[in-house]
């Protein structure tokens, strides 16, 4: 029993694994999408990253089904236990991620080539690429059991937030774009959704990371934060 138990808890791990790294793949895709000009190599890779989201959303379900039987079957320990529950949190969270990634490959495919776009595209990229990284940590909290970088993570998140409203609304203001204008390039070309789906990166990003510490310590800070002193967390 022990070792068929070990043999489930391995498996839900390797597919848990190979969807992080799809997840991953898919932002260094996007960020190649939106740095590309030529049609052929934006709708090759968009084409690419539809394969894998699918695969992505087939993952989501067979780490549910993995969980589900593995806690019937062999009756885990707290530990294990523990790890699976992080597990599934973290892999519906990256599925959302691909959702989001999804969404935004169509909004870019719409807008990219417009002035407006254009004119914020490298503000745009560099909010991604805070969202990124905040992914890759999170995941890296997991893979190394080290809360420090879920910590990093989750005090990042809201600083990630208002750096993106702040970067984009200061860029309209200083090309002089009058009100009008402002409100018809966010509501016309979805600058405003473009933003949104990429902070709902960060967003999941934070629910990986307080996954991984709920794996690692045990303790579930979903609703109360790590507050001011996360010392207790690093232990």
């Amino acid at each position: 029993m022990s070792e068929k138990k070990e043999q489930a808890l391995n498996e839900i791990q390797a597919t848990f694994s190979e969807m992080a790294n799809l997840v991953l793949h898919q932002l260094t895709l996007l960020e190649k999408l939106m740095a590309t000009k030529e049609d052929d190599v934006f709708d090759s890779l968009a084409s690419e990253m539809e394969k894998t989201e699918s695969r992505i959303d087939n993952l989501e379900v067979v780490i549910g089904e993995q969980f589900t039987s593995t806690i019937v079957l062999y009756q885990p320990v707290a530990s294990d236990v523990r790890r699976l529950v992080a597990i599934y949190r973290m892999s519906i969270n990256l599925e959302r991620i691909g959702d989001r990634i999804h969404n935004l490959v169509w909004i870019i495919h719409d807008i990219r080539k417009s002035p407006e776009y254009v004119s914020v595209s490298s503000l745009i990229n560099n909010m991604l690429t805070s969202g990124t990284i905040m992914v890759e940590k999170s995941l890296l909290s997991f893979s190394n059991s080290d809360p420090d970088y879920a910590i990093w993570t989750i005090k990042n998140d809201s600083v990630v937030d208002e750096m993106n409203h702040k970067l984009l609304l200061g860029h309209l203001r200083k090309e002089n774009i009058d009100e009008r204008t402002m409100s018809m390039v966010q509501s016309y070309i979805e600058l405003k959704e473009i933003i949104t789906n990429i902070e709902r990166i960060a967003d999941h990003a934070t629910n990986i990371a307080e996954a991984s510490i709920y794996s690692l310590q045990g303790t579930d800070i979903r609703h109360t934060g790590i507050g001011k002193d996360d010392s207790e967390i690093r232990q």
